[in-house]
């Protein structure tokens, strides 16, 4: 007679269900008062105000429903390691994984009856909601299948790929506690790690400004609860009568990784050792992995926070994270060993202290050459600096936040950029100037380069060739530069696609205190005279008499000290919403702005606005 082995056993799963029902009826109830009991509620609220197919429940229908697809993940990631912890509970307890062990199944047939028990506690339910909101929207004549459907695919597929995660981590421990935090790590294992090593190379290297945008794309795509809470989103488009989605992508793409863990997990649950039951790690190759991994990062965050808290520079912080990475790796082996006595595994703690203390070497002194690297300008295809703010109109191109590829105007941010490196010992500085400025450049070869800095400048070395005052002051004096700063092409962009030059503004400001200032502003053209004004205001501009900063003089400005200033505001002509809006301050030298303001005075319809430009143009002009 053949063994009567199986690979799903139906008692099994029964028995399972029943004995963790507290935990699927919690799951169901709180959706069931999210979902169809908030439906029941609008419900009464349009028969109270009488109404035979309300507003209120097309207002549920169509909105809240789809609201509650991005509250499923949160509830997902909770519900779905605390099923894993219940339907694999047996595996924590030596009695309980040997029982098991000895029935006459297979282990493909125990693992896949605990894995259908557990995914059933939170599919039912999602299936259960689903129809008693349909019922409830069918009683108020509001059924809304499409919103429905989202609902029940981003909610069923976030709780599909939770569960696979918490099923995973419980093949790698012996110890039920040890799970949730295990899970935990994992789901936010590759953010932390990466925010972590950019916090220390911040503290080591002059000029780091983080990892390139690529790498924060694969960290968010590795923390799936901020990559699904940034993609799940949906809303009703009344003018076209359609429900617009996003995120299910992305949900799809979550379904398919969840499907390999559950794979891993079965593989691991195959080999697991029965005598593993009560141990922090229950795999024998990953006992490594977690001893150095917990030294790694005990090391960076207690190191990182001790300094902080010592106030310590670049040595108090090789010192911590190399002591905090050893007491890290002893508490990693006392778990592990489930025992005090571990001073005698000394060599581990040596390793670990032998890579740090090569890794300090290796930054310490700039083996790599990252502190003093600067592209050579004929390399490099574009720069992108932003963040650079150092004379302040308080108008629109206070921030130099551009993109610039003209051979000349690379050679201005290399040179920048070696001041900045020059002036990496300094730390303080007797000049009011300074600003942050992060540079991105692009290289021929198509890699990229990002430095970030704290820059000095001084007034006195702007014909110092070389200086970051001499670099910043031709910055600040390219007429071509300046236009793209204050964004002319974009607002020109707006009106050329069916926007409309509303109205042209004076803004006249007053000191009230030392820190404080006022501004009234004055309609000074609508239409064709708003589009005559900014015509002047673009001449002076392309002509380099308008929006020119200079840094001579400009210590006595180094707080907000607002001037004068014209805004222009193109509308959509069907809403009157405002499409793009543009603010330049006033200077003596604009001659076809202020001829222009001259012209515009005397048709003004405010008597009290006439008074005020003409004491602006006279302010001006002197």
């Amino acid at each position: 007679m053949r063994s009567g082995t199986s690979y799903f056993d139906l008692t099994i799963y029964k028995k399972t269900v029943a004995r963790f029902w507290p935990l699927w009826a919690a799951y169901f109830a709180l959706w069931f008062i999210i979902m169809p009991l908030g439906g029941m509620m609008y419900l009464r609220m349009d028969a109270y105000n009488g109404i035979e197919y309300g507003s209120y429940m097309e207002n549920f229908a169509k909105g809240m429903v789809a609201g509650r697809a991005q509250t499923a993940l949160p509830i997902a990631a909770v519900f779905g390691v605390l099923a894993a912890m219940a339907v694999f509970s047996h595996l924590y307890n030596a009695r309980s994984a040997n029982l098991f062990g000895s029935l006459p199944l297979r282990r493909e047939g125990l693992f896949l009856s605990h894995y259908a028990a557990g995914l059933s506690y939170l599919i039912v339910p999602n299936l259960a909601v689903f129809l008693l909101t349909l019922i409830v929207e069918a009683a108020g004549g509001c059924v809304n299948m499409q919103v429905l459907l989202y609902w029940l695919a981003v909610s069923c597929g976030g709780c599909f790929l939770f569960y696979s995660m918490a099923v995973f981590c419980a093949m790698f421990t012996g110890h039920i506690l040890a799970l949730p935090i295990f899970y935990g790590v994992l789901n936010v294992f590759a953010a932390g790690v990466v925010g972590l090593v950019e916090l220390v190379l911040d503290g080591f290297y002059y000029g780091f400004a983080g990892f390139g945008d690529w790498v924060h794309d694969v960290v968010k795509w590795l923390t799936p609860v901020w990559k699904l809470q940034s993609a799940v989103s949906c809303y009703w488009d009344s003018g076209r009568d359609v429900l617009i989605t996003y995120g299910l992508g992305e949900v799809g793409i979550y379904v398919l990784a969840a499907l390999a863990l559950t794979a891993g997990a079965f593989l691991l649950y195959r080999a697991r050792r029965l005598e593993s039951a009560g141990d922090v790690v229950s795999v024998k190759c990953m006992r490594p992995v977690f001893k150095y991994g917990v030294a790694l990062c005990v090391g960076m965050v207690f190191g990182v926070g001790t300094t902080v808290f010592l106030s310590g520079e670049e040595a108090t912080l090789m010192v911590c994270i190399l002591v905090w990475g050893v007491i890290g790796y002893f508490a990693a082996q006392m778990l592990l060993d489930k025992s005090f006595r571990v001073l005698k595994k000394w060599k581990g703690a040596a390793a670990v202290a032998g890579v740090f203390a090569a890794l300090f070497l290796v930054v310490g002194f700039d083996l790599t050459g990252f502190e003093t690297r600067v592209p050579d300008a004929a390399d490099v295809q574009s720069v992108h600096v932003s963040r650079l703010s150092v004379v302040n109109f308080a108008d629109d191109g206070d921030i130099l936040r551009l993109a610039v590829d003209d051979p000349d105007q690379v050679a201005l941010m290399t040179a920048l950029h070696r001041a900045a490196i020059d002036q990496r010992e300094q730390r303080t500085a007797d000049t009011n100037l300074s600003s942050s400025v992060t540079l991105r450049y692009t290289l021929n070869n198509g890699s990229t380069l990002s430095r970030e800095y704290y820059v000095y400048f001084y007034p006195s070395e702007v014909d110092q060739e070389g200086s970051a005052a001499w670099a910043l002051e031709r910055l600040y004096h390219d007429a071509d530069l300046c236009w793209e700063v204050y964004g002319f092409d974009e607002l020109e962009k707006a009106i050329a696609e069916g926007g409309r030059l509303d109205i042209a503004t004076l803004n006249c400001y007053d000191k009230e205190g030392d820190w404080e200032w006022s501004a009234v502003g004055h309609v000074v053209g609508y239409g064709e005279d708003a589009r005559a004004l900014l015509n002047a205001v673009e001449q002076d501009v392309r002509a380099g008499r308008l929006g020119v900063r200079t840094l001579v003089g400009a210590e006595d400005y180094y707080y907000r000290n607002p001037r004068d200033s014209l805004s222009f505001r193109v509308v959509d002509p069907g809403t009157m919403d405002t499409q793009y809006q543009l603010e330049i301050a006033l200077q003596g030298t604009a001659s076809d702005t202020l001829a222009e303001l001259e012209r515009l005075t005397p048709v003004m319809r405010s008597e009290t606005g006439r008074a005020e430009v003409e004491a602006a143009l006279q302010k001006l002009t002197g």
